[in-house]
């Protein structure tokens, strides 16, 4: 599928939808079309396209390739390009690799370093699901 991720397993009641804070949807990009399922609680805006390197906006229908509006989100909101994502990082002293947040990542981003945890940050899709799971409390945003 091009590297495009879909799921149809997206399940919706009656009245939900729509923007905002709701579950299911996509993050999409404006540019090329690229889509990931939506992850509640992590903006869209704050994911990068993988292709185009542009923040994703967010949307009900997965994998359209034309979004009402054309100008990116650096065009629109230009303060939104400057701010720094923070990732996950392993605070290598508080680590006992007991291997939690390894057993807990969806993309296979935490690996094993010289005995210690280590995220690879160009694959973390930011759900902090392992900060989550640490019982030494080993991350930090940064």
């Amino acid at each position: 599928m091009n590297g495009h991720h879909h799921n149809s397993e997206n399940h919706r009641g009656f009245g939900q939808g729509g923007q905002g804070k709701s579950e299911g949807g996509y993050c999409i990009c404006a540019q090329c079309g690229y889509t990931v399922n939506h992850q509640p609680g992590i903006p869209c805006k704050s994911i990068a396209c993988p292709e185009c390197k542009t923040a994703l906006v967010r949307s009900e229908i997965p994998g359209i390739k034309h979004v009402a509006k054309s100008e990116t989100v650096a065009e629109v909101k230009p303060e939104l390009t400057e701010r720094k994502i923070l990732y996950p990082k392993v605070i290598a002293e508080k680590c006992t690799a007991c291997g939690a947040c390894i057993e807990i990542c969806p993309t296979d981003t935490i690996v094993m370093e010289n005995g210690k945890a280590f995220v690879k940050i160009e694959n973390c899709r930011n759900c902090k699901k392992c900060m989550r799971v640490c019982p030494e409390n080993a991350f930090i945003l940064e």
